[in-house]
């Protein structure tokens, strides 16, 4: 016997109704064509979600003049274990979650909230730990839109961001030669990334109520 004793397989289903691969994907087919279907007969739009069609709320506060999130990003640890007599491979076993830095930027203001944020805890290592959400939108996944009310625009995903704290702040290359705008950036450390249930809920509060006007 190895180090690392195998693993008894999964029995196999014997339940009834439980349905075999082949089955199991031919229904999810014929169900993603009866919607597009019916999202076709009642003219409600699914389109695809476009990068630029996002909002960040910080504290409570939705601020929506970032122009670009990125770091959204969840890895997952393999630890590598050679079995002695084992030849043809090595075990991979599962490690540690670790989520990648989330870098916010937006164009220089007069606004010095995230110098303010970055600068806490500068002497005395207490930073400020927050919690905040991003909201991806796109076109008709508002489902109050359905009933004539509110703007076509709805939230397809909906991340929590925990125990978030500024770790790097920067701005852009001040040079005479160019002509485009001074970027302010904010990368930001945190604790987890959770993936919210909340969907198909207006995008704007703002643009709800002026689609019911």
């Amino acid at each position: 016997m190895g180090l690392i004793q195998d693993v008894p397989g999964t029995p196999k289903p014997t339940a009834i109704g439980v349905a075999a691969p082949g089955v199991k994907s031919q229904l999810m087919a014929t169900g993603a064509q009866v919607g597009r279907q019916i999202s076709t007969a009642l003219g409600w739009r699914f389109d695809p979600a476009p990068a630029y069609l996002f909002y960040v709320e910080l504290s409570g506060v939705i601020v929506a003049l970032f122009t670009e999130c990125s770091g959204l990003s969840v890895t997952r640890e393999v630890e590598e274990v050679v079995e002695g007599g084992v030849n043809d491979h090595t075990h991979k076993l599962p490690g540690r979650v670790r989520f990648s830095n989330i870098t916010l930027k937006r164009g220089l203001s007069l606004s010095r909230a995230l110098w303010d944020w970055f600068q806490e805890g500068r002497y005395d290592f207490h930073t400020k730990r927050i919690n905040f959400s991003i909201f991806q939108g796109a076109p008709g996944y508002n489902l109050t839109s359905v009933a004539g009310m509110g703007s076509e625009i709805g939230k397809v995903k909906h991340w929590d961001v925990e125990d978030a704290y500024p770790v790097r702040w920067e701005i852009s290359a001040l040079d005479t030669s160019s002509r485009g705008v001074v970027i302010e950036t904010l990368e930001i450390a945190h604790h987890g990334l959770t993936l919210s249930y909340e969907a198909a809920t207006p995008f704007s509060i703002i643009g709800t109520v002026m689609g019911m006007m």
